[in-house]
């Protein structure tokens, strides 16, 4: 009976099945975290050139910190995009399995006995 639990090819097919949406769910998960780790970048340079444009309109009144009443005001955003895109890179290596073929019997183990046979 076809699709019994039991019969190998029926497991076989889910575990190919599996892998084919752990490929998928992988792929678009790390895509997810392309764009936002690109998003990130984004913001930190966006609000680096915001924070010199401040620093020069109050330069008169000693930049953004002095406006601010800040003593410790050094503005630090890390930037952890590449840092993202690299482990999206694994992620897509490690999910994806490469087609395999057929190529036929391969025959030459068994032949490679056979003339050590002497009643052949």
């Amino acid at each position: 009976m076809w699709g019994d639990p039991w019969e190998p090819i029926y497991n076989l097919n889910r575990i190919i099945r599996l892998q084919a949406v752990l490929e998928i769910l992988t792929n678009q998960t790390a895509s997810a975290l392309d764009l936002l780790a690109d998003q990130s970048t984004q913001m930190r340079n966006a609000i680096y050139q915001h924070h010199i444009v401040l620093d020069y309109l109050l330069a008169e009144e000693g930049g953004v910190c002095a406006k601010l009443n800040e003593s410790n005001c050094c503005l630090q955003i890390d930037d952890n995009g590449k840092a993202v895109k690299q482990l999206t890179k694994e992620m897509r290596k490690l999910a994806h399995v490469p087609v395999q073929t057929w190529g036929g019997w391969n025959m030459d183990w068994f032949t490679s006995w056979l003339p050590q046979l002497g009643w052949l």
